[in-house]
């Protein structure tokens, strides 16, 4: 790779001491980019006038994208000062005279400068909109990759900055996104987490829309007016918007939930035991429970009466989204921690030099008690979800059981298999409407369950397909289709029948041409 965030790892078998100077990097320069988006868009420089548009909007807005998509794929060559081992000795080869004519690269240079132009307008103009064009300047050329002394430096002026606008949607995601970027060049143990986490879970109720009071039927009692929001223009969405509401909202949950999974664990904050009493959290009161991933679980137990299937309101999409994201982004962790040991033991000096490159993975290893205290919070709000009367929130609890049971099959998927074949079974009336949801989830469970340990489910087999058949039903094609895909996932992933002696074919039409 020709980029700054390449991996150059050390060739020598161990020792670090051999460099690899046959890797180049290519370099692009921002400030052209920059003078290029203001010919396209030159409403973005407030202090100068544009000329009035001689094409069609559908044009501007054609030119306007691919120029946006651009800079966005140009931002990992911007010059960073990030060169590849070997690069001056390359250099000082290449010369006549033996000295370099090339200058030191100066360390986060583009950063720097980039942050020069925008930092006023960050901090000082939010009452304005000179903060929302410096953001998304900010947000298109900020360079992938960044030292953690830039972003140790910059990360407590960004969150003054993000503090100082309150609901703005557009904002909010913006700077969540630069956190994203941040977290991976950071330590956890360099920087306080806490603050970020803290204010990302005062805003999710907002962000959520998870009601907060009520009305009350006292007329004497004063009705507040609902708080105001801000709002980008309508010309400055177009710089960051996706192709509609809808995926803006999801992405704005994934976003929300990739930051507070990260900000879980033991790596900012003090354990549970040493600042707090551990009698407070209920499921698992004996145990150390970081106040990271304390501070979580409280928000998740706050949530957990709005995923009853019969609450029903504008909160019920966006919880069920989050609890989508969130399940994606704690099996996500589990996963990389997995991987990353894996790594280490079969390429040491990669596994080295992406550490050194990317120092959040030395602390993205969650403690056995608090990954159990997350499967007891999330699973219940997915069984819930799962019925819910809300299709994608439904669907979003399958999604959900089968992130969470990934994590530990071995334990989540007995019970939860057992809870579905009791809502099959025709003996339970209170249970019966929850056949079409049980269907659905059996299917998502089926995959883990074979792959951890198959007495799970082959045990369980002839119940099964004992309470599964009555789901074929003329009268209820949801029930029947869910049926169907529930024997497909089955006959997929269990070998039916063996090997048969299939008569040879060709030897038999030869027989007969003989006879």
């Amino acid at each position: 790779s020709v980029s700054n965030t390449a991996l150059y790892a050390s060739t020598s078998g161990g020792n670090g001491n051999a460099e690899d100077s046959n890797r180049w990097l290519f370099i692009l320069h921002w400030r052209a980019l920059l003078r290029m988006l203001l010919r396209t868009a030159p409403y973005l420089d407030e202090h100068k006038a544009g000329t009035p548009p001689m094409s069609s909007s559908s044009r501007q807005s054609g030119v306007l994208k691919r120029t946006v998509t651009l800079i966005r794929s140009s931002r990992r060559f911007f010059d960073q000062g990030v060169r590849p081992p070997g690069w001056k000795a390359a250099l000082d080869n290449g010369s006549s005279d033996g000295e370099s004519v090339f200058p030191v690269p100066q360390k986060d240079s583009a950063a720097r400068a980039l942050w020069d132009v925008t930092r006023n307008d960050l901090l000082y103009h939010t009452h304005s909109n000179s903060c929302f064009r410096a953001l998304i300047m900010l947000y298109l050329f900020h360079p992938s990759r960044c030292s953690s002394e830039f972003y140790l430096e910059v990360m407590p002026q960004w969150l003054e900055s993000w503090s100082n606008v309150d609901r703005c949607p557009e904002f909010d995601f913006l700077w969540m996104v630069m956190f994203c970027r941040a977290r991976k060049y950071v330590s956890p143990e360099e920087y306080d987490w806490g603050s970020l986490r803290r204010y990302l879970l005062t805003q999710c109720g907002y962000w959520l829309q998870i009601p907060v009071g009520g009305v009350s039927a006292d007329k004497s009692f004063p009705r507040a007016a609902p708080p105001g929001k801000r709002s980008f223009p309508s010309r400055l969405k177009a710089f960051v918007g996706s192709g509609s509401k809808y995926e803006e909202g999801i992405d704005f949950v994934s976003k929300v939930t990739k930051l507070l999974v990260f900000c879980a664990g033991p790596h900012t904050t003090k354990l549970l035991s040493e600042n707090s009493d551990p009698d407070k959290m209920h499921d698992v009161s004996s145990d150390n429970i970081s106040e990271g991933s304390l501070e979580i679980l409280r928000f998740l137990s706050f949530v957990k009466p709005y995923f009853n299937p019969s609450n029903i309101g504008t909160w019920t999409f966006p919880l069920g989204a989050f609890l989508h994201y969130l399940s994606y982004e704690l099996c996500h962790r589990v996963g990389n921690t997995a991987g990353l040991k894996t790594l280490k033991n079969d390429h040491p000096n990669i596994a080295r030099q992406l550490l050194k490159d990317e120092p959040y993975l030395q602390c993205m290893d969650l403690p056995g008690t608090e990954i159990v205290a997350f499967l007891d919070s999330l699973l219940p709000l997915a069984q819930q979800a799962l019925y819910s009367k809300n299709g994608n929130v439904s669907h979003a609890g399958e999604t959900s059981l089968l992130y969470l049971t990934q994590i530990d099959p071995a334990r989540a998927s007995s019970p939860l298999i057992d809870f579905s074949l009791r809502a099959l079974d025709v003996s339970s009336v209170n249970l019966s409407h929850q056949a079409p949801a049980a269907l659905s989830a059996l299917s998502r469970l089926l995959q883990p369950g074979l792959r951890r340990d198959p007495s799970i489910i082959l045990s369980r087999l002839p119940e099964i397909l004992r309470l599964t058949l009555a789901g074929i039903d003329s009268n209820d094609q949801s029930k029947t289709l869910r049926t169907l895909i529930f024997y497909r996932n089955l006959v997929m992933w269990v070998p039916v029948g063996g090997s048969a002696n299939l008569p040879n074919v060709y030897e038999s039409i030869k027989a007969l041409d003989r006879g």
